[in-house]
């Protein structure tokens, strides 16, 4: 007698192939799941640090303004008064689209100078420029701007009145507001994200 033949039979073999198929789609979907995630993760994270950077720049800003007036010196052999020195915080603000916050303020590279910093909203962009230090009078203005926020849709400041509260300037500029408040709206993938930061008080 001829020895029995052993193995798999074809259906057996076509059985085993399509569960492994099977297994290796729902991991590969599992997987894929995993991977977007992560990265809508760390995009979430990269937004958030972004924001938090400007935000803290901004409130460096304000908290190192000048705590000294400049004015512009007497000239010799004249009887002219100084020129006004300029205020060391200046806000402007438009119906949510018009904001541009201009500053004086001590700067950190050069001891005992002062330097203009401007605030400002072009179309979605914020906007931040300084100019060079100086310890006298008069101080550059801030030339080019760096781009430091982007998604911004809206942003909205109040300034503390002692009288009426918070309320908007309307279009209006403001020197030296005992307080700032500043609002802002950002659309990002992960959708519509609101902020809100209040500087002051501002004496």
């Amino acid at each position: 007698m001829s020895a029995r033949q052993t193995g798999f039979t074809l259906i057996e073999v076509m059985v085993a192939i399509m569960l492994m198929a099977i297994v290796s789609l729902i991991a590969w979907r599992g997987l894929d799941s995993v991977t977007r995630a992560d990265t809508h993760l760390q995009a979430s994270s990269e937004q958030t640090e972004e924001l938090l950077r400007t935000l803290n720049q901004l409130e460096r800003d304000v908290a190192l303004r000048a705590g000294i007036e400049l004015v512009e010196p007497r000239r010799p052999g004249t009887e002219a008064e100084p020129s006004e020195a300029p205020p060391a915080v200046t806000v402007r603000s438009a119906e949510g689209k018009g904001f541009r916050l201009d500053l004086i303020r001590t700067s950190a590279q050069s001891e005992g100078g002062l330097q203009r910093v401007r605030w400002w909203l072009k179309g979605d962009t914020l906007y931040r420029a300084a100019a060079e230090a100086r310890s006298h009078y008069p101080l550059p203005a801030p030339a080019q701007g760096v781009a430091v926020l982007g998604q911004v849709t809206s942003l909205e400041l109040r300034v503390w009145d002692a009288d009426k509260g918070w309320r908007r300037l309307s279009g209006n500029r403001k020197e030296n507001p005992p307080g700032i408040e500043i609002s802002l709206t950002r659309q990002t993938p992960q959708g519509v994200e609101h902020y809100r930061q209040v500087l002051g008080p501002l004496d």
